[in-house]
């Protein structure tokens, strides 16, 4: 960027009175007593400065238009100027949907249900049925871990499993 400023080093920033700066430093801690520590971080001489956040003329840069343009990639978003809207618009890609009956998969009768819990051969190797509807869960002692089958309380619930069949 140009070291040019807006406005020259002579002007004088706008301030606040003596009272509201002694009441704004106090108020910011920017002045502190010398048995605390400074607030944020310590210059070369160990005292914390207040930066003012207010940007005036002379603390900015000039315009662009005597700065040099920036080096972006190339593409259509390259253009500073003639760059037309519609032709960088993402959304006027987007086609509508196509419809299910010109792909000629869709029949329009009803589909039956899928069977989910075909067995451990076919349940994509798992050793427990497919979760959702038609899961039957059987309790079994050869698919428990050891600590499970030389548990006497499995036994005992064992029992009880023929009564919450769901047919």
């Amino acid at each position: 960027m140009s070291g040019r400023k807006i406005a020259a080093a002579t002007v004088q920033n706008r301030t606040q009175t003596p009272f509201w700066n002694w009441l704004k430093q106090k108020l910011l801690a920017s002045d502190r007593l010398p048995i605390t520590p400074p607030p944020g971080i310590a210059g070369p001489d160990g005292k914390a400065v207040y930066q003012n956040p207010l940007r005036f003329p002379n603390t900015q840069s000039a315009r662009p238009g005597s700065a040099e343009l920036p080096t972006l990639p190339g593409g259509v978003h390259h253009k500073l100027a003639d760059n037309y809207y519609l032709t960088r618009d993402g959304r006027r890609n987007v086609e509508p949907p196509r419809e299910l009956y010109a792909s000629g998969e869709f029949n329009g009768g009803r589909a039956e249900p899928v069977q989910v819990n075909q067995g451990v051969s076919t349940n994509f190797g798992l050793t427990a049925p497919t979760p959702g509807f038609g899961a039957e869960w059987t309790r079994s002692k050869q698919n428990e871990l050891s600590s499970q089958q030389n548990n006497t309380e499995f036994e005992y619930l064992q029992r009880f499993d023929k009564f919450a069949k769901s047919n």
